[in-house]
């Protein structure tokens, strides 16, 4: 990242669906491989439907994106989908040229944050094993490896849970 880039942190909101289809088309295969929310080919309705279920009316997603102020393009995104479940679902992804710059750090306290307020008692995630970056930045913030599965994808994950209420 230029030192001169500025990154907004906000809500989703409406209109944000083409920048979030072009944030996760520029993800490294890599990237796609520990991150894809939708699988690995989404289209841009998904994504539509994404930014609608973000609507105070509708609320059973909750999405928040870091934005380039200069340019509008998202550098990460993160979630928590399933409000009104008994099991509301945690997401992560940052774009390549931002990992290791606090992007994902950012993100993922503006969430936890968001959803104490509301007062929501437990997050879940799962992550692949050898994301090792990942699920210790998950275990910093209060995640605890709770069981390990084989996805439909073949790859290893593990299930993590976090109590949010103290």
């Amino acid at each position: 990242m230029d030192p001169s880039t500025t990154i907004a942190i906000r809500r989703l909101r409406p209109g944000d669906a083409p920048a979030l289809y072009d944030f996760y088309e520029r993800l490294s295969p890599s990237s796609k491989r520990t991150f894809a929310p939708f699988g690995q080919h989404p289209a841009l309705a998904q994504y539509e439907n994404v930014v609608h279920d973000n609507d105070a009316a509708v609320d059973t997603k909750f999405d928040l994106v870091a934005v380039e102020e200069t340019s509008g393009r998202i550098a990460g995104w993160s979630f928590v989908w399933d409000l009104p479940s008994d099991q509301p679902t945690f997401g992560l992804g940052v774009a390549d040229e931002y990992h290791g710059q606090g992007v994902g750090r950012d993100l993922m306290d503006g969430v936890l944050d968001a959803m104490r307020r509301r007062g929501m008692c437990k997050l879940y995630l799962t992550v692949v094993t050898d994301n090792a970056r990942a699920w210790q930045m998950y275990a910093r913030r209060g995640f605890v490896r709770y069981d390990e599965f084989t996805g439909e994808d073949g790859l290893p994950y593990y299930r993590m849970a976090a109590e949010l209420m103290a």
